[in-house]
């Protein structure tokens, strides 16, 4: 799970401790080198062979570095020597627990600050909470996030996203209606972001009902005038979850200036639902609009035009704009494209684009074309690359 971050004032410096032992230790090095670098020169008697200069220098061994302390060691050593905890000591551990993953750390850590005399702000709470859900500890977070006297927005948010990271949607859901009743009291305003995570989780939970309630509220708060490409690609997928294409595409008509992630969105749910004409004019729209294209809309589209029975001629346009745009060479692509062009008994051009950029690793192409051959009845040419498979050890999962 990624760790979560928020704008959190630095701890100063000067009261942080520090422990530079690398200093002493040259010194000591030094000292050494100086008092054992003796030269012993041993003479022999003038009637026997001189030898040569016999140097002694002892070798001095260095210590290996030690490694890095964790939380619980720095714990353990405050607790030796009597030191007491600070809020600033603690800023420190909490960022280092939490940049670590450190489940047991931070959990010593919890226990250590409650022993203490310190009597945290909510910002530094909040720090605790992020420490926590960045562990996986949802547990101790909606715990102490509960327990917690004052909350401001960043209280709300990392609780909520913890929820959305740890797949909690029902929670989730339960706490954006909490969070909602205290900011109407002024204490904070609800952001674009936290409206598309709650999309998700209503998504999840097969919640209609409160996701057309959430699309109401962005109205009526002017997010969706905002023309916020995440949000309104969370409301149009949010539909297409649910086969509502007409609010999806009601979602779209609202933007003057729609870019590739919200017709991204509509293009996935016209698949979905087998709209693969709409998909196809979806495709020629966006090219009207002059709206950037990437690999997953092609990937979508070519997969319509497999659909699609017109002898394959919407493929080939849009074979033709994915070498426009530098595309072809892409794995995915080149599979879709011999997937599409075996449908349609076009073997010859699913060959040009197998071998066009041909690469052991991509196992589905391998496989695409092969069933390409079966479909079509070249069993010879499908046996001949089976073989060429197993000589490089690719494995053979076919659908036909």
């Amino acid at each position: 799970m990624r760790t979560l971050e928020l704008a959190l004032q630095p701890s100063p410096p000067s009261l942080i401790p520090s422990f530079n032992s690398n200093s002493a230790a040259r010194s000591v090095g030094n000292d050494v080198r100086t008092n054992f670098d003796v030269q012993l020169l041993l003479r022999k008697p003038k009637h026997l062979k001189s030898e040569p200069v016999v140097v002694i220098q002892p070798q001095i061994q260095t210590q290996k570095p030690s490694s890095r302390c964790s939380t619980s060691d720095i714990l353990r050593l405050m607790d030796s020597l009597s030191l007491p905890g600070n809020e600033d000591l603690y800023s420190c551990l909490i960022k280092e627990s939490t940049r670590e993953n450190d489940r047991d750390g931070a959990y010593e850590l919890q226990v250590h600050i409650m022993k203490s005399k310190v009597r945290p702000r909510t910002t530094f709470v909040n720090r605790l909470l992020l420490m926590h859900v960045s562990c996986g500890r949802l547990d101790i977070t909606r715990h102490m996030f509960d327990k917690m006297p004052h909350r401001d927005f960043h209280s709300w948010a990392i609780v909520f996203l913890g929820c959305i990271e740890m797949g909690d949607y029902q929670d989730a859901a339960l706490l954006f209606v909490s969070m909602l009743k205290h900011s109407q009291n002024g204490a904070f305003k609800i952001s674009t972001w936290i409206m598309g995570c709650v999309l998700k989780a209503c998504a999840m939970n097969r919640d209609l009902a409160l996701g057309k309630q959430v699309h109401g509220l962005c109205q009526k708060l002017g997010f969706i005038d905002e023309e916020d490409s995440y949000l309104s690609g969370s409301l149009i997928r949010f539909y297409g979850e649910f086969g509502c294409l007409e609010e999806a595409n009601l979602v779209l008509n609202q933007l003057s200036n729609a870019n590739t992630v919200v017709w991204a969105a509509k293009v996935s749910n016209d698949y979905r639902e087998g709209e693969f004409q709409e998909v196809i004019r979806d495709f020629i729209e966006m090219g009207r609009h002059g709206i950037n294209k990437n690999v997953s809309l092609f990937s979508n589209v070519l997969k319509a035009c497999t659909w699609v029975n017109d002898g394959g001629r919407s493929g080939q346009q849009v074979h033709a704009n994915s070498i426009k745009l530098g595309f072809e060479s892409d794995c995915l692509i080149r599979c879709r494209l011999i997937e599409m062009y075996g449908k349609y008994g076009k073997v010859k051009d699913a060959e040009k684009a197998f071998e066009s950029s041909k690469d052991e690793t991509s196992v589905s192409c391998w496989n695409a074309m092969v069933a390409g051959y079966m479909q079509n009845g070249f069993y010879i040419e499908a046996i001949k690359l089976l073989y060429q498979m197993k000589a490089t050890g690719i494995k053979a999962h076919l659908q036909i």
